[in-house]
């Protein structure tokens, strides 16, 4: 699994550049808002509920959530559908907006339906399910986006991204087709109530965290262009590629493990967790001193003097990439201990500090300070964050002996 996440990686990298230097910063601008807008939607479709397919106590259970959130999502996404319609006709006259505004509908769709899919495996440990489809998405993905290049130019990221997240829908579909059935309403509702922290904290926790990341390529565009936007979305996505590729495959299992652990032996959960958090940061930290010393250079030749303060965002960003890196990967903590509360403060602070980024940059008149403000004290709460459940972890494991 790790030698084929290793290939992927590199596929991805090779890919990416491919593409960006075809597509160009506009291109890239637009589906960075893409990005942003079915990042957001995605978590308020599925209501987060596809957390207790994860943690039911048995498959029955497990099932029976799975083919509730399969009807709940296109409900939910109708719904923000029509909200975004409305945004539509409201606030965007420009052609292309309007066909972003609407694919990511689409988008959002596909994303909630395999995340739901994706959750059932990791109930039933099928991890090499997970990180093999992540795989192959990865490299269908960047194959169809230089395929559509000729034919949709500007919008072709976005629709090459979503042909093979249907293709992946199909393929999750089909393995787990013997357990689609009628849901059992009423242990749905038993089991919200027994854990009421995902909606009441879960959720708005998630959602403002999500706003927080991904804010940004929007904001961009709409004051400064998407040239800019298309900028700073590419220093992003290749900073976050180690994090997308690895540590996700990593969260799924971690997830599932430390469900078990904190009932069967804490202090193993907390040695499990320095290890994880110490090997993604090692990982991170060999490739943010590569990418910004030699890595500058090839890009800067590559794209032939051209994607105007690549470097300075790219270096700036490595701030808070290497923060989130720090905590990602062991998010699932916040679910297992019930810290929906302390994650909805975090997510709150963190939305705080974008407010004034963008308010402080917008009025100096500089996106470089918005980054700046954002990569540090972002930065700065997720090392705090990080250290508040490490802590935690150890006082458990304190009473467990």
């Amino acid at each position: 699994m790790v030698r084929g996440t290793l290939i992927a990686q590199i596929i991805a990298i090779i890919g990416t550049l491919f593409i960006a230097k075809i597509y160009g910063e506009a291109a890239y601008g637009y589906f960075g808002v893409f990005i942003s807008i079915t990042g957001i939607t995605s978590i308020i479709c599925s209501l987060q509920l596809d957390k207790f397919i994860v943690i039911s106590k048995n498959i029955k259970e497990s099932i029976n959530w799975y083919n509730f959130l399969l009807i709940l999502v296109p409900v939910t996404t109708v719904l923000i559908s029509l909200i975004i319609g409305i945004g539509c006709y409201y606030f965007f006259n420009e052609k292309t907006s309007l066909h972003i505004l609407l694919l990511s509908c689409i988008g959002t769709l596909l994303i909630s339906l395999n995340t739901t899919n994706e959750s059932f495996f990791t109930f039933k440990k099928e991890f090499s399910t997970i990180s093999n489809s992540k795989i192959f998405l990865t490299i269908g993905n960047l194959g169809l986006q230089i395929l559509l290049y000729t034919s949709f130019n500007l919008l072709g990221l976005i629709i090459g991204f979503l042909i093979s997240q249907f293709l992946l829908f199909l393929f999750y579909v089909f393995k787990n087709k013997t357990v689609i059935s009628k849901t059992n309403p009423t242990e749905i509702k038993k089991g919200i109530q027994s854990n009421p922290s995902i909606l009441k904290f879960l959720l708005p926790s998630n959602t403002l965290n999500s706003i927080a990341n991904s804010l940004m390529p929007i904001l961009i565009l709409a004051f400064f262009g998407a040239k800019e936007a298309g900028v700073y979305f590419f220093s992003l996505k290749i900073l976050g590629i180690p994090l997308f590729l690895i540590s996700s495959s990593v969260a799924q299992v971690y997830f599932q493990k430390s469900s078990i652990l904190l009932k069967e032996n804490k202090e193993e959960l907390l040695k499990l967790t320095k290890k994880i958090v110490r090997t993604n940061l090692l990982i991170m930290l060999v490739f943010l001193l590569l990418i910004n010393t030699l890595g500058m250079y090839l890009l800067d030749y590559f794209f032939e003097g051209k994607w105007n303060n690549l470097r300075s965002y790219t270096f700036i960003l490595s701030i808070l990439v290497f923060a989130r890196t720090a905590f990602n990967p062991i998010s699932s903590l916040i679910v297992v201990l019930h810290k929906n509360l302390e994650s909805l403060l975090f997510n709150s602070y963190l939305f705080i500090v974008n407010l004034v980024a963008i308010s402080v940059g917008f009025f100096y008149d500089s996106i470089l300070i918005t980054i700046l403000i954002l990569a540090v004290f972002g930065g700065i709460g997720y090392i705090l964050l990080l250290a508040y459940f490490l802590n935690h972890l150890k006082q458990i494991a304190k009473k467990d002996v």
